[in-house]
C-alpha cells in the first residue's frame, strides 16, 4: 500500500454539498508541504498554488488549490484515529518487511507544547496540550505507530492501545517508568515479543528490592553466586563530556518476591554511568527489568530507547518546528503531529537521485533538495 493509498482509507466527515476538494487532495497537499520545507498551513497553501501545475499531475484537484481556513477546517475535523490507523498500515506495508531481527522498538510520550487552548468565556471549550505516546523502531529511524492521550498520566492507558496497532512478534519492546505496568508485560509477552522496563519509584517495591540488591560489591563471588552478567562499554566523548557505561543482569531471580508478578521476567539489571564534565565527576545508577536473559542484548536495548528523543521527538522540534506551531483547534494538533511523521518516515525511505559530497542525507537536506530542486520534488511524488 503506497502512502497515498493509505490515506485514501480516511473516513470523509463531511456532507457531501460542502465537499468542493477532496479529503485526500487536502491531505497530500500538507504532506507536500511539509515535505518542502513548509513550518505552517498558510506556507503550504501558498506552495501549492505555485505548484498547482504540477501537483495536477498526481492530485485530482477538480476545484483548484483549496483554501487555507478550508486546509485548517479539514484537518482539525478528520478524527484522529483514522490518520493513527492509517500511519500503522502504511508503516507496517512500507517498512514492516525491513525491520532487522531483534528490532528495539522504543515507546514514548510526547507534549505538543502550544496546543493547548485556553477559552476565558467557556472554559468547557478548553483543552490541555496533545499529548501523543509513539513507538519508534530505533535502528530503521522509522514510527511505526501513535496514540493520542490526554496527558502525561494517561499514557499506562494508552500504551496497550497502541501495542494492537504493531507487529511486534521476535522484537524487544521499550518503555521508561511511567509504563513499567505488569499489564503491559503481559501484553507484549503475548504478541511474542520481549520487553525492558525502566525501573523507578513507581514500583516501589520491586524498585527497592533491585536497588538493595546491587548495592552490594558485585564481586566475582556475588556475581557468580546470582550469575550476574557485566558488560563494559568503551569511553564515549560527546556534548562536552566524557561518559563511560557498565551494565550488568541478574538472572537468578529466586530470591526476588515479585518475579511471579511479571510475566516472563528473566533478568534485572543496572545502568552504571560514569560521567566527566567541566562541572566534575559524577556516577548515575539506573535500574530495568526485562525478559531478556542476554546483557549484551540489554545493553542494546537500553542505550538504543534514547534514539526515539534523539531521531524522533528532536527530528519533530527542530527540523519541523512542532513545538511552536500554534494550530490547535479540535483534532488538528494531533492530526499535523502524525502528518509529520508520515513525511519523516517517507523521506526516510527514499534516496533521492541527486549526487551530494554526504554519503547520506538528513532528513533536513532532503527537505531543503525537495524545495529547490524540481527533479528531486518530483521523484519524492513518484514514491508517495
Amino acid at each position: 500500500m503506497t502512502l497515498k493509498e493509505s490515506l485514501m482509507t480516511i473516513k470523509d466527515f463531511r456532507i457531501d454539498r460542502c465537499k468542493k476538494h477532496n479529503l485526500c487532495d487536502i491531505l497530500m497537499i500538507v504532506l507536500i508541504g511539509y515535505l518542502t520545507g513548509c513550518k505552517d498551513i498558510e506556507e503550504i497553501h501558498f506552495s501549492a498554488e505555485i505548484w498547482e501545475e504540477r501537483l495536477k499531475k498526481y492530485l485530482e484537484l477538480p476545484n483548484g488549490i483549496p483554501s487555507a481556513d478550508t486546509i485548517l477546517r479539514v484537518i482539525a475535523g478528520i478524527d484522529g484515529k483514522e490518520l493513527e490507523r492509517a500511519l500503522a498500515v502504511y508503516a507496517r506495508e512500507a517498512f514492516g518487511s525491513q525491520i532487522p531481527e531483534k528490532e528495539v522498538i522504543a515507546i514514548d510520550g510526547k507534549t505538543i507544547k502550544r496546543s493547548a487552548y485556553k477559552n476565558h468565556n467557556d472554559d468547557s471549550k478548553s483543552h490541555k496540550a496533545a499529548h501523543v505516546v509513539s513507538a519508534f523502531a530505533s535502528s530503521m529511524g522509522i514510527c511505526f505507530g501513535q496514540v493520542k492521550t490526554e496527558e502525561k498520566s494517561n499514557e499506562i492507558t494508552a500504551i496497550p492501545e497502541l501495542l494492537d496497532l504493531l507487529e511486534i512478534k521476535g522484537h524487544i519492546v521499550t518503555i521508561d517508568a511511567m509504563g513499567c505496568q505488569k499489564k503491559i508485560a503481559e501484553k507484549i509477552v503475548g504478541k511474542k515479543a520481549d520487553y525492558l522496563f525502566s525501573l523507578k519509584g513507581n514500583q516501589e517495591k520491586v524498585h527497592e528490592d533491585v536497588k538493595e540488591f546491587f548495592s552490594h560489591e558485585l564481586d566475582e563471588k556475588y556475581c557468580g553466586r546470582y550469575k550476574i552478567q557485566s558488560l563494559s562499554c568503551g569511553v564515549e566523548k560527546d556534548h562536552g563530556r566524557i561518559e563511560r557505561r557498565e551494565y550488568y543482569l541478574c538472572t537468578n531471580l529466586r530470591w526476588l518476591e515479585e518475579k511471579a508478578e511479571w510475566k516472563n521476567l528473566g533478568a534485572i539489571g543496572m545502568v552504571r554511568s560514569y560521567r566527566m564534565t567541566k562541572d566534575g565527576e559524577s556516577t548515575e545508577n539506573r535500574y530495568f527489568i526485562t525478559s531478556l536473559k542476554d546483557v549484551k542484548l540489554a545493553a542494546k536495548a537500553m542505550r538504543a530507547h534514547w534514539s526515539i528523543e534523539n531521531n524522533l521527538h528532536w527530528v519533530l522540534d527542530t527540523v519541523f518546528d512542532e513545538d511552536y506551531c500554534r494550530v490547535r483547534k479540535n483534532n488538528s494538533a494531533q492530526n499535523l503531529n502524525i502528518i509529520r511523521k508520515l513525511v519523516m518516515n517517507h523521506l526516510k525511505g527514499i534516496e533521492l537521485p541527486i549526487v551530494t559530497r554526504k554519503k547520506s542525507l538528513t532528513i533536513g537536506n532532503k527537505m531543503t533538495l525537495c524545495s529547490q530542486n524540481e527533479n528531486c520534488l518530483l521523484y519524492a511524488l513518484q514514491q508517495l
